[in-house]
C-alpha cells in the first residue's frame, strides 16, 4: 500500500524545512506522535537513526527509523521498522511560487505480519486520514511562524 498527500504551504522551502528538519518539533504538528529524537550520535544525517513512538488508536507503536535522505532544503526521508511492518516516508519541498512550498508525503507501507497484510486494505482510508492531520498540522505551525 502506498499513501500520497500533499498540501501547500504560505511559506518557502527553507522555512518548512527548519521545521520539517527539527525533529523536537515532530510532535507539534504529528498528532499520533509521542516522541521522537534522534538516538545516534553526531549531527542529523543520512544514517542517523531516530526513535519514534506513537500512540495508535490507544496502542503505543515503537518505530525504529534511519534517516535514508537528508537533502536541504528540500528532502527527508526515513525508512522505519516495527515487528508489524515496514515503511519508507518521503517528505518533498518543491518551491511553486513567491514563499509557497508544495509539500508531498510519500510512503508506501510493507506488512511484515499475517495480521498486517489481511488488515492493511482496510486500514488505508484510516492512514489516509493520519497522513492529511500531519500535513495540515505541518502547514498551521509553518504558517504560524510567518505571522511571528
Amino acid at each position: 500500500m502506498r499513501i500520497t498527500h500533499r498540501v501547500r504551504i504560505a511559506r518557502p522551502p527553507e522555512a518548512v524545512w527548519a521545521i520539517v528538519s527539527d525533529l523536537e518539533t515532530h510532535t507539534r504538528w504529528r498528532p499520533a506522535l509521542v516522541e521522537f529524537r534522534q538516538v545516534s550520535d553526531g549531527p542529523l544525517g543520512v544514517g542517523s537513526r531516530i526513535r519514534e513512538v506513537l500512540d495508535w488508536h490507544g496502542r503505543k507503536i515503537e518505530i525504529d527509523d534511519v534517516v535514508t535522505g537528508f537533502e536541504p532544503p528540500y528532502r527527508f526521508a526515513i525508512h522505519g521498522a516495527w515487528a508489524a511492518a515496514e515503511f519508507d516516508l518521503d517528505v518533498l519541498l518543491e518551491p511553486v511560487g513567491a514563499d509557497v512550498t508544495e509539500v508531498t508525503f510519500d510512503w508506501p507501507l510493507y506488512p511484515k505480519s499475517l495480521l498486517m497484510r489481511v488488515a492493511t486494505p482496510f486500514l488505508r482510508r484510516t492512514m489516509e486520514r493520519s497522513t492529511a492531520e500531519e500535513a495540515e498540522g505541518l502547514k498551521r505551525l509553518a504558517e504560524s511562524r510567518s505571522a511571528a
